[in-house]
């Protein structure tokens, strides 16, 4: 085979043994030389054929004396190496004379596996082929060594296990001659220095040295080398530097079919355990699967009490690598290796995963088959476990990252528009005193804007679930223990039953805290400790006391379906709004920062706050406040069409009301590090935040009407301009499509520690307006608005 000879390969070539003949005969000539006699003898056979001298142009005569062929190619390659891969034939021939019978048995010279194996491209391969043809040229007509020549990799799926194996390939070069044609040519030394310039410019080596006047002969040998261990170790290091190693599912099955090929092993399944802050074998609750892991599958670690005994648990503690043959009849066998043999597993490796001494996991490599994990797969894994752990701790920082984020975003008040003011303030702790106690985070001079989207009713509502639910288990005991009752040798029943109608009657006429308690307490403690002994009774009860067992929930041990239907309701009605709310002010963010923060129970009420101390750079200017509340107005009535139209799907019909509190002088907002939120910061803020606490329940003078009702908005405020700015948004939200009018104006009751509020009030459109204004015209139109105040 040699070179592969691409349809572009300009050169002729010929099939010659004149340079192995030659060498046979020099051995020939020296009579100390242990092989001479033999030399001799097959110098003579050759001569005596009359066929293998000069160019061979049939291949037929090579097959004619295929065992003379054999003999005299035998020097070319060590006949004690049964695994020696290597193969003869013409210079940049498709074809081999000689195959060494590793090379035959494994087909890796084979012409599709070594062309389609080569780590070249086609195009690449043939170029490469025309370099090294004029390497030859150069060397046997010119005496220049241009060392143009290299090893290349291979690699082919042994068909045997179906792994890829890897052989570095490489070519000799002594028995290739090279024969001119016609005159020889004599390029000057300035072309020769222009073409070991320019190795790859094979237009400028074609005019030189035109290949037509060349032809390559004799013969070509290659040699493979099986380098599949140290090619997998190095590419599973490449992929392990890859950024997501540890996290895409593409890059964890490719790491597993390295491993495979590594171990020689194609049925082992690989995975890796990370243990975050955990530090001993307790926490290992606190284990998770990094890619993939074979124990935690489920996503959860296995049930296993006797876990410190477990295989898992000593490598966690002696931080080396752990090695079970055979799982079946291993020594330590706890819920954690019967998960494992549960898969089908018969074999495991745990190899620990270091950082310096820090432990972060566990590679697991685990087969079906018994003693295929062994101390030298454990030393064979050891070259890849530090790029594992490396790789490790990468996804673990990557993984604290995305947990911090959530924790900012769902669990904590530091909203990103004040966190610059956050990190000002660390980075003084950082490069000062690390100890010294954290300086006050407060924002001076902001405007607040308050609403709440509420549920009507939600307190009546609830309890008339939990009267429902306490009604209909009171109805199913009294049932079981009537229907046992009925036999005359148990009169106590009767009792029993007696004191469960009074309990039902109370509950029904008005359900109180304190009946509550006591009805759940009375079921708990007298009547359910006696429901296997009624059930035992006769059918007719058991399936009382199953119809009761039934209605129970298994979590809590109480009929709980309709308070679970209104609780659904209000979790769906909360995320609805809340959905609308970030939604909208990431629009709003976008204009002006500002600080925004949202509270769920019955409902969902919400802070913003912005002012020119929340703003980094500053800029803030009233305009920004006006963009802010017109955004607030159109935000509501965008909050009132979506739960319009989730409503029809809640278990629970809930109805929603909107408030609006407006406050048009600035206040402080301080950062509570007990509370790790932001809270009002002096004495006359406070009372803002009184008034948001009550106005919620605020009821109209003179008519006693609730304020907020199902399908408006009420705006409360204190001074006459501000009913006057909002009455001048309501005009153009009326005629945009998003309220109805007429605008109501009232006066509200005192409250305690509260009085002179008024409030303006509207109903919002049933539907949207056809053309929608998304939120940037809502923060354009307020400037108009503004304009025309």
């Amino acid at each position: 085979m040699g070179h592969l000879r691409g349809p572009a390969f300009p050169f002729s070539t010929y099939l010659s043994l004149e340079g192995v003949l030659e060498f046979w005969r020099g051995l020939g000539q020296d009579p100390g030389h242990a092989l001479s006699a033999h030399a001799r003898t097959l110098l003579h056979r050759a001569e005596g054929t009359g066929q293998l001298r000069g160019r061979i142009a049939d291949a037929v005569v090579i097959e004619r004396h295929r065992s003379l062929v054999e003999a005299l190619l035998s020097a070319l390659f060590p006949t004690a190496d049964a695994q020696a891969l290597g193969a003869v034939g013409a210079p940049f021939a498709y074809t081999n004379i000689y195959e060494t019978p590793a090379a035959r048995r494994t087909g890796v010279f084979s012409e599709d596996a070594f062309r389609d194996g080569l780590s070249l491209r086609g195009d690449v391969l043939e170029r490469g082929e025309i370099i090294a043809a004029y390497q030859y040229v150069l060397l046997r007509c010119y005496g220049i060594d241009a060392k143009l020549d290299y090893p290349m990799l291979m690699s082919r799926t042994d068909t045997t296990t179906g792994l890829l194996r890897h052989y570095q390939v490489g070519w000799d070069s002594a028995f290739v001659e090279v024969a001119p044609r016609g005159p020889k040519l004599h390029p000057s030394d300035a072309d020769l220095r222009r073409l070991l310039a320019e190795p790859t410019n094979l237009a400028l080596w074609m005019e030189v040295l035109p290949p037509e006047r060349f032809e390559l002969g004799g013969l070509s040998i290659v040699r493979a080398t099986d380098v599949t261990v140290r090619e997998a170790v190095s590419r599973l290091k490449d992929d392990l530097l890859q950024h997501d190693a540890m996290a895409s599912p593409a890059h964890v099955e490719r790491w597993q079919q390295r491993i495979r090929t590594l171990l020689g092993a194609p049925d082992v399944e690989v995975g890796v355990i990370g243990f975050g802050d955990a530090s001993d074998v307790s926490e290992l609750d606190y284990a998770f699967p990094v890619g993939r892991s074979l124990l935690l599958c489920s996503g959860a670690l296995p049930e296993c009490p006797e876990r410190g005994e477990s295989n898992y648990a000593e490598a966690f503690t002696s931080g080396a690598a752990v090695i079970v043959s055979d799982l079946e009849h291993a020594r330590r066998i706890t819920g954690l290796e019967a998960s494992l043999m549960a898969q089908g597993f018969k074999s495991l490796l745990l190899q620990p995963l270091f950082v310096g001494q820090r432990l972060l996991g566990l590679l697991e490599v685990a087969s079906p088959r018994e003693g295929a994990m062994s101390a030298l797969s454990a030393f064979k894994l050891s070259e890849v476990a530090q790029p594992f752990a490396t790789a490790l701790e990468r996804r673990l920082g990557e993984r604290e990252v995305l947990l911090q984020s959530i924790i900012k975003r769902k669990y904590t008040a530091i909203h990103p528009s004040v966190e610059w003011r956050f990190r000002e303030a660390a980075a003084r702790v950082l490069d000062g005193d690390e100890e010294e106690m954290p300086e006050p985070i407060v924002f001076p001079g902001v405007y607040p804007v308050y609403g709440l989207t509420d549920i009507r009713g939600s307190s009546e509502t609830r309890s008339r679930a939990i009267q429902g639910d306490l009604v209909e288990q009171l109805e199913l005991g009294l049932a079981a223990v009537q229907a046992a009752g009925r036999r005359p040798s148990l009169p106590v029943l009767d009792q029993l039953a007696f004191r469960m109608e009074q309990c039902l009657e109370r509950v029904r006429s008005e359900l109180r805290s304190e009946d509550e308690t006591a009805a759940l307490t009375f079921l708990g403690q007298e009547i359910e400790p006696l429901l296997d002994d009624l059930a035992a009774l006769d059918p007719d009860v058991a399936r009382a006391v199953e119809a009761y067992r039934e209605a129970l929930d298994p979590r809590l041990g109480v009929v709980y379906r309709r308070r679970q239907a209104f609780e659904h309701s209000v979790a769906r009605f909360n995320e609805t709004v809340a959905q609308v709310l970030e939604r909208e002010q990431e629009l709003a963010q976008a204009v002006f920062p500002h600080f925004f923060e949202k509270f769920q129970s019955d409902g969902v009420d919400y802070n913003v706050y912005v002012g020119d101390s929340i703003a980094r750079h500053g800029g803030f200017s009233e305009l920004h406040l006006h963009n802010l509340r017109l955004w607030q107005l159109e935000m509501i009535a965008r909050i009132e069409w979506e739960l319009a139209r989730v409503r029809p799907t809640l278990s629970v019909d809930l109805a929603p009301t909107h408030l609006v509190l407006v406050q048009d002088q600035p206040l402080a907002i301080r950062f509570r590090v007990d509370e790790k939120r932001f809270d009002v910061d002096g004495a006359y803020n406070i009372r803002y935040e009184l008034v948001k606490k009550r106005i919620d329940k605020a009821h109209i003078r003179s008519t006693g009407e609730r304020l907020t009702q199902p399908g408006y908005l009420a705006v409360v405020y204190s001074h006459a301009h501000e009913g006057v700015e909002y009455r001048r948004y309501f005009e153009y939200l009326i005629a945009s499509g998003y309220y109805t009018g007429p605008v109501e104006e009232h006066e509200l009751e005192d409250m305690q520690g509260v009085r002179g509020l008024r409030a303006l009030r509207l109903g919002i459109a049933s539907v949207a307006p056809d053309t929608r204004p998304d939120g940037a015209r809502g923060v354009a139109a307020a400037g108009s608005a503004r304009v025309r105040a």
